[in-house]
């Protein structure tokens, strides 16, 4: 199947509402991506602010969002790309948070939503992006190394406990 990443625009409000009641009782990820009792609309205008440096709130840096649809237009999965990141950030969750709908849950999706991730931070300007996973994903963690991630450390993640692995990868080849 071939995806593709695209802005969040109106055009996709329903599918939207589509996509958010797959998750079920599951948390929705990324966090920005959960409406949280928000209109479709709000999400679509904080999503361009921080985008554009309009209003960006005090602990928050630019971010570039993206729905992941398939060939029906069918959203399959929100990633989002930070632009800069805090200490925080660095440590535990990287330059790419993603989330894809239960039913689309595949190490095979999973790496392609990453490589277009990837092509879109490399857009974006970013040369060197922190990528950080749970070590018990082996799918995901070898996928870091086959595209040229360095293991840069392991440990245990205070904030979601359990074990990761940070991998850092040079766009700039």
């Amino acid at each position: 199947m071939n995806y593709k990443l695209i802005k969040p625009t109106i055009f996709y409000k329903k599918k939207y509402y589509e996509y958010l009641k797959q998750w079920g009782d599951e948390v929705i990820t990324p966090n920005i991506s959960d409406l949280r009792g928000r209109r479709y609309e709000t999400l679509l205008k904080e999503l361009y602010e921080l985008e554009h440096e309009v209003e960006v709130p005090r602990g928050y840096f630019p971010e570039a969002n993206y729905l992941m649809i398939d060939e029906k237009d069918d959203i399959i999965g929100f990633v989002n790309i930070r632009h800069h990141l805090s200490k925080l950030l660095l440590n535990t969750r990287g330059h790419i948070s993603y989330g894809i709908k239960p039913s689309d849950r595949t190490p095979e999706v999973t790496k392609q939503l990453i490589d277009l991730a990837l092509i879109q931070a490399r857009e974006i300007g970013i040369g060197k992006v922190k990528m950080v996973c749970p070590k018990s994903d082996n799918h995901l963690c070898q996928h870091m190394v086959e595209i040229g991630g360095s293991l840069e450390s392991e440990d245990f993640n205070d904030v979601d406990r359990y074990v990761i692995q940070r991998f850092w990868i040079d766009l700039k080849k």
